[in-house]
């Protein structure tokens, strides 16, 4: 369903064009002005990863490598077991973020500096926080932040670190400080 005088429909996380009377304040991520350098979030709740996730993550990407969908060829690895797939934990540190830094953001720049600094097994749950490492401007006038993801796994043993570049709206002038 959409307005007459809106080409954005209801209930689009992207509410250009939606007239102010149909637009309710969300406190889903933050705008430029709320992050700073230095500051640090830890993200809750976490996220457990079962076999089902992991494996259907495989299917989905279709990466076949035994390491992630054989027993019996990871029992024989120097793990014993199988690893979750990298991009799931990556994807969830990201998605664990957003509430509190990159629910508003406009796009994502760059994914850089991603390590995977220990194994993370079907079972473990993973735990993020973030740190706002620099902020700016593009040359088009758009605000852009990096952030520097971490996950945990349940022992508190760091499982992966990256660095994220996002541009972040301005607060409109309409909503204040």
């Amino acid at each position: 369903m959409t307005d007459s005088n809106s080409s954005a429909a209801i209930g689009s996380c992207y509410l250009r064009d939606v007239p102010d009377s149909r637009v309710r304040n969300s406190d889903y991520g933050r705008y430029l002005e709320d992050l700073e350098p230095g500051q640090t979030f830890r993200h809750w709740p976490g996220r457990t990863i079962t076999e089902f996730d992991d494996t259907l993550f495989s299917l989905l990407s279709m990466n076949q490598h035994p390491l992630h969908i054989d027993d019996h060829f990871a029992a024989g690895t120097q793990h014993g077991q199988r690893l979750v797939e990298g991009p799931i934990v990556i994807s969830l540190v990201v998605g664990m973020s957003q509430r509190d830094i990159g629910g508003r953001a406009l796009e994502t720049l760059e994914y850089s500096n991603i390590r995977h600094v220990a194994p993370v097994f079907h079972g473990d749950t993973i735990y993020a926080e973030s740190t706002i490492v620099e902020k700016g401007e593009l040359a088009d006038g758009r605000g852009v932040v990096t952030v520097e993801h971490r996950g945990y796994n349940q022992r508190n043993e760091k499982a992966l670190t990256m660095l994220r570049k996002i541009v972040v709206p301005r607060r409109p002038a309409q909503q204040g400080a």
